[in-house]
């Protein structure tokens, strides 16, 4: 049955079958080799749907949409250039710290660099920057949104792997910061090297009337989390609470969005939770699939076969990760691969919310990473920067991203604290 479901997959991916097509399609296949009933995929993947956390992904995704439509992504970046935009390589520091609490809004990496990088890559050329540090830049900040919440696929490795989606959002706090601190570092010394110098320093004037203008976008993350964490919301509940948020913004206060607009916004919200939701679904059969082939105990013996070394195991994993994540989509491998790869985590006594952020972080630099890169795409299309060249410059963000890694695998209370403090 494996090898049936592994080669359809594949098969099926190497001619451009969409992700949850081919799990759907090579899980029936491997239900049919194995002689089982197919009246098992319409209950697999109905109970899968099924989920009350699951509906926090269409409301955080229309959440985020409206707030993109609202137009509050100029009074963000005003803020984040009043705050940073005096260091060296002032408006690539302005672009990192933007997608910082852009990502608090969204929850998705693609749509934050959409919105930055049409509003920042422009005036970033027209200022000397060079395309590819641009592109990088623009590209590697985007990750960020994947990892501080909400976070859509933190929400599709909760389902998967059964953890706690709030404690998942709590853990992904701190590590975001790092990530956007370690890129600015980044940024700073390139700006070095080039010669290049920041903006003047604002005055307090200036910093509170900009924070005053983005105050609207900003309180959303604070909503969120602080929801969560005071035990007010559940994750899902959090959702709505910021739908019913971004709609009063948008078309109450702001007026940026008008009630003629929300039919074409609910239907793109509602085209892009159907992808999600229908790739949740399918995996429920492929699930079905390796669990009765017992994969996972297969994988557990495999590996502690090799090593039982915990360090030397999740670095395996992370290099898995990073290899899964230049052929596959963010959440099409969280929700093939942890399945797999839980039980090595608990095997190795991994906490799994720190195993969510160390999967989380590890395949978020896919995004960056050709051939689908789909961050790295976006960024070079806004910026017109040939991939080989924007790849290259990505190169030293990626590097600060492992780092980072790196160090909340070592420490692992950097990113635990949080969740525990809640507990």
């Amino acid at each position: 049955m494996i090898t049936v479901l592994v080669v359809t997959f594949v098969a099926l991916l190497l001619i451009n079958v969409p992700v949850a097509f081919s799990l759907a399609v090579a899980s029936m296949a491997a239900l049919v080799w194995g002689d089982l009933p197919l009246t098992l995929v319409l209950q697999r993947m109905t109970n899968a749907a099924d989920s009350f956390i699951l509906l926090a992904i269409p409301f955080f995704i229309f959440a985020g949409k409206l707030m993109a439509r609202s137009g509050i992504a100029q009074a963000i970046v005003d803020f984040a250039g009043s705050l940073v935009g005096f260091l060296r390589g002032g408006l690539g520091q302005v672009n990192i710290v933007t997608s910082m609490f852009f990502g608090g809004i969204t929850g998705a990496a693609v749509a934050d660099t959409s919105a930055i990088g049409s509003v920042l890559i422009p005036p970033m050329l027209k200022r000397g920057y060079s395309r590819g540090l641009t592109t990088a830049v623009t590209a590697a900040s985007s990750t960020i949104g994947v990892i501080i919440p909400p976070s859509i696929p933190m929400i599709i490795f909760g389902v998967v792997s059964g953890t706690s989606v709030g404690r998942l959002f709590l853990a992904g706090v701190v590590p975001g910061i790092l990530i956007g601190v370690a890129l600015m570092v980044v940024t700073y010394l390139a700006a070095l090297r080039a010669g290049m110098r920041g903006d003047a320093l604002a005055g307090w004037h200036q910093v509170l009337r900009n924070f005053w203008r983005s105050i609207l976008a900003l309180l959303m993350p604070v909503l969120i989390v602080g929801g969560i964490l005071l035990g007010v919301v559940t994750p899902t509940e959090a959702a709505v609470v910021a739908v019913l948020y971004a709609l009063v913004i948008g078309v109450f206060v702001l007026r940026t969005i008008r009630i003629a607009d929300l039919p074409g916004i609910i239907l793109e919200s509602a085209v892009t939770s159907a992808v999600v939701m229908l790739m949740i679904a399918a995996a429920s059969l492929y699930g079905l699939v390796i669990t009765r082939e017992q994969v996972p105990q297969e994988a557990v013996a495999f590996i502690t076969s090799i090593t039982t070394e915990p360090m030397l195991i999740i670095a395996m994993m992370v290099l898995l990760y990073l290899l899964a994540g230049m052929v596959l989509d963010l959440g099409a491998n969280i929700i093939i691969l942890v399945p797999v790869l839980a039980p090595v985590a608990a095997a190795v006594g991994l906490d799994p919310v720190h195993f969510g952020i160390i999967t989380v972080m590890s395949l978020a630099m896919g995004l960056i990473t050709p051939p689908v890169g789909v961050c790295l795409f976006v960024a070079c299309g806004i910026s017109g920067t040939p991939l080989l060249v924007g790849s290259k410059a990505v190169l030293p963000y990626l590097a600060a991203i492992l780092a980072v890694l790196t160090l909340i695998i070592l420490v692992p209370d950097i990113a635990l604290w949080l969740p525990s403090a809640v507990d």
